[in-house]
């Protein structure tokens, strides 16, 4: 996960949106592991929902200083530690199986890459005009803002779906024990 965040930040304020929505999902997660102790078993739960809290407010910062156009950079040591951030607190909070929905649009972003090397190599042709996707459509026409907000989008939406899942397991839990 780390990498795939890495990958993301190409443009002012992506890989950082991004992350906020899934630092927010690991803020309601570590929350309802303290209030639920006995289905989950985390013990530093609501201090895991207070890292994920200040890792978000650090990418809302970051995107506070860094509205368009950006006069400061993330660079690898930033993206890298969003990435580990996300990484961790999956371990931590014991949903490692639920990051790739958490973060589906660094997955995503992370397969346009793939899958552009692995095609190319093998059938020495191109499926996007430039990996990651985020450049293939600002080649395509598409302004860099337009880009940003339409995969904060989809990186709100995975956000969401996640949440759903988590809520739906504990739902589910709660009815076995």
């Amino acid at each position: 996960i780390s990498n795939a965040v890495n990958l993301s930040d190409g443009l002012d304020g992506l890989a950082a949106g991004s992350a906020m929505y899934g630092f927010g999902a690991f803020v309601f997660i570590g929350f309802w592991q303290f209030r639920h102790p006995d289905c989950y078993g985390v013990g530093p739960a609501l201090d895991l929902s207070l890292i994920a809290a200040a890792l978000a407010g650090r990418c809302a910062g970051f995107l506070w200083w860094n509205a368009s156009p950006a006069k400061i950079f993330m660079g690898d040591t930033g993206s890298l530690a969003l990435g580990t951030g996300l990484g961790a607190l999956a371990l931590t909070t014991n949903t490692q199986l639920l990051l790739p929905v958490v973060g589906g649009l660094f997955v995503m972003i992370t397969m346009s890459v793939v899958i552009q090397v692995a095609v190319f190599q093998g059938f020495h042709r191109r499926v996007f005009r430039m990996a990651p996707i985020h450049h293939h459509f600002e080649l395509v026409g598409w302004p860099e803002n337009t880009v940003i907000v339409r995969f904060w989008i989809l990186a709100s939406l995975c956000t969401a779906v996640a949440i759903g899942l988590f809520y739906g397991a504990a739902l589910m839990w709660g009815e076995h024990t």
